[in-house]
């Protein structure tokens, strides 16, 4: 049987990232005009590589900003946006009363919170490395190793970090879990058989969640 392969990509620019303001995963944050264009892109970017209607598992955090981005990725794709599974394993850092604050104001308060490699500092109340990594790992264990396609549709910090684990990226020596480089939003990797390519977009992102 073939390995799986895993389609990771991470949600279109939304207006939080437009205001520099920090997401949460309980509110929707739409997509801007940018975003949309975005994960419509990335859907022709998959339909190039799978062709129209693929028969794939489309999974996706349960933010409005990741469902969102799906619909027009499943849309270009021509597959059943209603079929996806939703799951909060795959949300974004929780970044606890953070949330919804601009980044300019918390930073004025405790100082640095985008830190070195464009991660982000976890916050008292909210989330760490380790913990995202042990909820990722679930979710891998749910899907299992059967071959198929898998369409995953995610978050900035936390796709760093399920792509650090199924790719073998190092520990990072001060977080605790595995990170993937950084990539900007709009894009698109493969994981198969514990190797990782960019299929589209590029490296080095600046922006988050």
């Amino acid at each position: 049987m073939a390995s799986p392969r895993f389609f990771i990509m991470r949600h279109g620019e939304t207006v939080y990232n437009a205001a520099r303001r920090l997401q949460a995963n309980h509110i929707h944050t739409p997509l801007t005009a940018l975003g949309v264009e975005q994960a419509l892109a990335m859907g022709r970017a998959l339909r190039a590589e799978l062709g129209p209607s693929p028969a794939v598992s489309l999974h996706v955090s349960e933010t409005g900003r990741a469902l969102q981005t799906a619909a027009m990725i499943a849309h270009e794709l021509e597959i059943d946006w209603f079929s996806a599974k939703r799951t909060h394993d795959l949300k974004e850092i929780d970044m606890g009363s953070w949330c919804g604050r601009l980044y300019d104001d918390v930073e004025a308060e405790v100082g640095p919170i985008v830190i070195a490699d464009h991660l982000l500092r976890p916050a008292p109340d909210g989330e760490d490395y380790p913990m995202i990594a042990a909820r990722l790992a679930n979710w891998l264990a749910e899907v299992g190793d059967a071959g198929g396609d898998h369409v995953v549709v995610m978050h900035g910090i936390s796709s760093r970090v399920l792509r650090g684990i199924m790719a073998g990226h190092p520990m990072h020596p001060e977080l605790g879990a595995p990170i993937a480089p950084s990539l900007v939003q709009g894009s698109i990797t493969l994981v198969e058989d514990g190797r990782e390519t960019v299929l589209f977009g590029a490296e080095r992102g600046s922006e988050h969640a």
